[in-house]
């Protein structure tokens, strides 16, 4: 009952089939133990009427009306009564000296049957016995699921029994005499080999159940309700369904068994109607399986209207038909390279080997054998573990489906996120622009719309052109960032040599103070993208520093993770505003609070962070309570 992805049947369902193979061959042992008694001279007498009393038949002149039936008895579903007729020959006595044996009759589901053994005290003294699905199982003698007496000899002279048989389902009987530790043997093994066959249904029932594609996909919820059928039907045949549900109510357990076949076909007929794609097939295997939906649908109340013999009959006879065809239609399958195709084609045959046996037998063109009567339960198992690797077959393509599907939307949901944040940044881009041009735009509209323009404001003009220039060379320098364009060239260069540079153009504002042993310590950086780093992080804390506060540049050698580098601090006082949040300082367009008063991109500090890594160095803030603090470490 597999639902993996593995291409072989599962373990664990071979591991069931094997037990149940074990099990089944227990029966071999339990019969070996002790043979079956001998039973002479099985025959029938037919009477249509059921006028007939055992003081009729039994008489000497009828015994010519007897027809032998040797190799079983069966006469389908009729309403005639049949008296049978056969000899106990007396078994050998016991340690105790006993002569005794278990008359066992079967199938569990007739309705009523009288067992008349002669006595021999005179010719027409008869020990009754009665049975049948219409009385109470706790009537039995024996607790078993079939109908077992007691038969004692007081000598060795056989007994002539005669049964009288009535009922609505096949005219079926089964006789057999047991030695009683023969027969004690044999229901152990039978009880172990139903209890397999019915828990191997049962874990494909709950399997299917469990792994919840039932309640999507119409195929699923079809074989759940065959299995539940079969389960049902199995039930009843056997004799279960009365003598563990309903011991004490004969009416419903009789009726469980007429109600159990005309299940199996009902819900077997949907079932297949969807696996072969019947809706596809040939107009006349379409209505092959209509005509057998609609005659199980029109049978369900045929057993309490007193019409089961003719229904059944008759809806016995149609599944062959449908057998057939559902094997001509598995066949096309096959042919036309359906994944399913072999799978079906084998399930029918699993089917037909079968129906082919226990149909006609129970429509009594074959004699009545317990093999034949009771040989589909058998194939029952390997049909329903054929299906279920048809099944299995299914959830597997179904199973890759998911997974692709569920990939198909990560990809779609990662994709659709990387868009939304794309566009965001966009929005905050265009926002930061059209924010950070708008003041030194105006300062120069307001420079070209004068007639006369003065000193200053040329000087804010130019100012203003030089922050325009800087933003748009920040977010270029961004966009070859993000674009992993950078690539670092690597020259000796001065590190003292890099801040006397930007100390010049800031002299009345830094304050540089510079360990000794920095002067003479060569570096090997890219001095163009360190030096970008040193006047963003100066940039910076000249902008947001109080106007009358000087910003301290204070480098040293300094060891980190036993390498040699370059320490650089630079520090500003703390405005008015507070301190920038430690959490986004080094994201992108961020600016610190009430700082739109300056001009500016938010990508300064964003790129000195992303350029120091380039070098292979590092870039932290470190905020005190009244300065901020920025520690540049670059190795030697």
């Amino acid at each position: 009952m597999a639902l993996t992805a593995s291409r072989a049947v599962p373990r664990w369902v071979r591991g069931i089939w094997l037990l149940f193979t074990a099990l089944f061959l227990q029966v071999l042992p339990a019969h070996a133990q002790g043979e079956l008694l001998r039973i002479d001279d099985l025959s029938v007498l037919v009477d249509p009427s059921g006028q007939e009393t055992i003081e009729s038949v039994s008489q000497p002149a009828r015994a010519g009306e007897f027809q032998s039936v040797a190799q079983g008895f069966s006469a389908g579903y009729t309403r005639s009564v049949h008296w049978l007729r056969f000899t106990l020959p007396a078994p050998q006595p016991n340690a105790q000296g006993q002569r005794e044996l278990l008359l066992e009759l079967q199938p569990p589901y007739v309705d009523d049957v009288q067992i008349y053994l002669s006595q021999p005290s005179g010719e027409h003294a008869f020990d009754v016995r009665r049975g049948g699905d219409l009385q109470p199982h706790t009537l039995k003698e024996f607790p078993y699921r079939g109908f077992v007496y007691r038969v004692d000899f007081a000598d060795e002279r056989p007994r002539i029994t005669y049964v009288r048989l009535q009922t609505t389902s096949s005219s079926v009987l089964i006789v057999k005499a047991w030695e009683p530790h023969a027969f004690q043997a044999k229901v152990s093994a039978e009880y172990a080999l139903l209890g397999a066959l019915l828990g191997v249904i049962l874990t494909g029932l709950l399997v299917n159940i469990w792994h919840g594609f039932w309640r999507r996909e119409e195929i699923y919820r079809r074989y759940i309700a065959y299995l539940l059928a079969t389960i049902f039907n199995l039930l009843a045949l056997n004799g279960l369904a009365a003598q563990f549900f309903l011991p004490e109510t004969p009416f419903w357990a009789h009726h469980w068994v007429s109600l159990g076949i005309i299940f199996v076909v009902l819900f077997g007929a949907r079932f297949y109607m969807l696996a072969l794609d019947i809706a596809h097939a040939a107009a006349w295997m379409r209505w092959v399986y209509r005509i057998q939906l609609w005659l199980a649908v029109l049978c369900l109340p045929a057993p309490f209207l007193g019409l089961y013999p003719e229904a059944a009959t008759l809806l016995l006879s149609f599944v062959l038909v449908m057998m057939l065809t559902g094997t001509v239609r598995s066949i096309q399958l096959w042919r036309q390279r359906h994944p399913n195709g072999k799978i079906l084609l084998l399930t029918h045959v699993f089917s037909l080997t079968g129906n082919l046996s226990a149909i006609p037998a129970l429509l009594g063109f074959l004699p009545g054998q317990l093999w034949l009567i009771y040989g589909f339960q058998l194939r029952s198992i390997g049909t329903l573990l054929v299906l279920q690797l048809m099944l299995a077959k299914h959830v597997r393509a179904m199973q890759e489906k998911l997974n692709q599907a569920s990939v198909d939307a990560e990809v779609a949901s990662t994709t659709a996120r990387q868009e939304r944040a794309e566009r965001e940044r966009q929005r905050v881009f265009l926002s930061m622009l059209t924010h950070e041009l708008k003041t030194p735009l105006s300062i120069i509209r307001l420079r070209l719309g004068a007639l006369a323009p003065t000193a200053r404001m040329q000087a804010h003009a130019e100012r203003a052109v030089e922050d325009i220039d800087a933003i748009v060379g920040r977010c270029a320098m961004v966009s070859e960032l993000d674009d992993q364009a950078v690539a670092p060239q690597r020259t000796a260069c001065r590190m003292d040599e890099l801040l006397r540079n930007i100390q010049l153009q800031h002299k009345e504002r830094l304050v540089l103070q510079m360990a000794d042993a920095v002067h003479t310590t060569p570096l090997a950086s890219d001095p163009l993208l360190l030096h970008t780093i040193l006047s963003n992080l100066v940039d910076n804390a000249l902008k947001y520093s109080p106007p009358a506060e000087r910003v301290t540049i204070a480098v040293d050698l300094h060891a980190r993770n036993d390498c040699m580098g370059i320490m650089v601090r630079v520090g500003n006082a703390v405005t008015k505003r507070g301190l920038p949040d430690a959490g986004q300082i080094f994201s992108k367009y961020y600016r610190a609070p009430g700082s739109h008063q300056q001009s500016g991109s938010g990508l300064g500090l964003y790129i000195a962070k992303s350029l120091a890594v380039q070098l292979g160095g590092t870039l932290d803030y470190r905020p005190e309570t009244d300065r901020v603090i920025f520690e540049l470490w670059i190795a030697l």
